[in-house]
């Protein structure tokens, strides 16, 4: 993930926003070539210089120098807190979701970096590179601002099924956090906090029974749907319980007139049952074409395991 990272970097090239005039007038090497803060405003700026054979080589490596900076400045110790208080089946996945996300935002930030001043001597191109605090500061505050609204909204509502994306985001908001704090000089308090999800967590009753029936669907998804229920909190059983979760895939072939390629559109209906009364009901399709049945529907695989984890707690089965 890092070597992608620095790799994005390195290709930003286009996103400067200044072109400043390359000094070679100077006898002396100009301090900031050693010490960027010789040129830049510490409490306003984060600063790195950068050296190449041309000057856009020289640009591209003061951004990657400073990008290193700004993320040697927030190593984060949330991980090592959160594993040596609670592990999740769903842990390592919901980190590297997190860190995707995470490398969004950072490279919204760096899109803002500008390059300040150039130096020339001896084949040898010197750039300085400058992220202005305030405004890296702002586009993180706005990030965090827009998960603090979802976070409030799933923490109103408390369902088990919401546990794994409550900590995905709270795990995200944190690691903005640190990146704002660096910025801002200090950082803004989560609600809920780490220690109030996991009391919550604690609090819920245990291994609640829920029945599973499954009218057709491929095995991968009535293995996802096991897996999001057992990390949720619910015992699967068999025969009757009272609660039920009723899930089932219709397939309709389309009319397509291609040879070797057939069209279908799956439809997949989740109803939740509450002691014989129906609770919810959602549903949702999707169209592919593929060479056989089977090929189309592994096709709509990503689809609808992204729904089913964004769209299971709205089944209210606790």
């Amino acid at each position: 993930m890092k070597t992608l990272f620095l790799l994005l970097v390195l290709t930003g090239c286009s996103l400067f926003k200044t072109s400043p005039q390359l000094s070679s007038s100077s006898k002396e090497v100009p301090e900031w070539v050693y010490s960027p803060y010789e040129a830049c405003d510490e409490s306003g700026e984060l600063c790195a210089t950068g050296e190449g054979k041309s000057m856009s080589a020289s640009d591209a490596q003061a951004r990657a120098n400073l990008a290193s900076i700004f993320e040697v400045q927030v190593k984060s110790t949330l991980n090592a807190n959160t594993s040596s208080k609670s592990t999740f089946p769903w842990q390592s996945q919901v980190n590297e979701e997190v860190q995707t996300a995470l490398e969004e935002s950072v490279n919204e930030i760096l899109e803002n970096v500008q390059v300040k001043k150039h130096y020339k001597k001896d084949g040898l191109t010197y750039a300085l590179a400058s992220l202005d605090k305030n405004q890296a500061a702002d586009l993180i505050g706005g990030r965090m601002k827009k998960l603090d609204t979802e976070l409030e909204t799933l923490w109103a509502r408390r369902s088990r099924t919401n546990l794994r994306k409550i900590m995905r985001l709270h795990l995200e908001r944190e690691k903005l956090n640190e990146r704002y704090a660096t910025v801002a000089g200090g950082k803004k308090a989560a609600k809920p906090s780490y220690e109030e999800i996991m009391r919550w967590k604690d609090s819920r009753p245990d291994l609640i029974p829920l029945a599973l029936k499954v009218g057709q669907a491929p095995d991968w998804m009535t293995e996802k749907i096991k897996e999001l229920l057992t990390e949720s909190g619910f015992r699967i059983v068999k025969g009757e319980a009272d609660r039920v979760l009723s899930m089932n895939v219709d397939s309709i072939k389309e009319f397509l007139n291609v040879d070797g390629f057939e069209k279908y559109t799956f439809t997949l209906n989740m109803t939740s049952t509450e002691n014989g009364e129906k609770k919810k009901v959602i549903s949702t399709s999707e169209t592919v074409t593929g060479r056989t049945q089977a090929d189309a529907l592994l096709k709509v695989k990503p689809f609808f395991t992204t729904y089913i984890e964004e769209h299971l707690s709205e089944l209210h089965l606790d």
